[in-house]
């Protein structure tokens, strides 16, 4: 008798929607040189909270697609980066309207 309510109450869990993690909010930065010939851009960021970084300026490798396409030193960002290893790369980038 307790091993089908065991059963029942196993499928109803599994049978739930598994819930997905809330995104990291996008940081913000400045764009201070692009090199789209090394797929790598140079930003003056905020704080960086998915990988825990503090604010400064640093270099970033940029996953390969066109997410430099019409990016311009001086223009103001938001993206997203993630680390691996000793490398930093830049998965999500908009260019804020000013």
């Amino acid at each position: 008798m307790k091993k089908p309510l065991l059963i029942a109450a196993l499928a109803a869990l599994f049978s739930l929607p598994l819930q997905a993690a809330d995104p990291a909010p996008l940081s913000q930065g400045e764009v201070r040189k692009v090199d789209a010939a090394a797929q790598k851009i140079t930003l003056r960021h905020g704080p960086i909270a998915s990988i825990g970084m503090p604010p400064m300026t640093m270099v970033f490798e940029v996953e390969p697609g066109s997410l430099l396409e019409g990016v311009e030193a001086g223009d103001k960002v938001r993206f997203q980066a993630r680390q691996e290893g000793n490398r930093y790369i830049v998965t999500e980038l908009q260019v804020v309207e000013q």
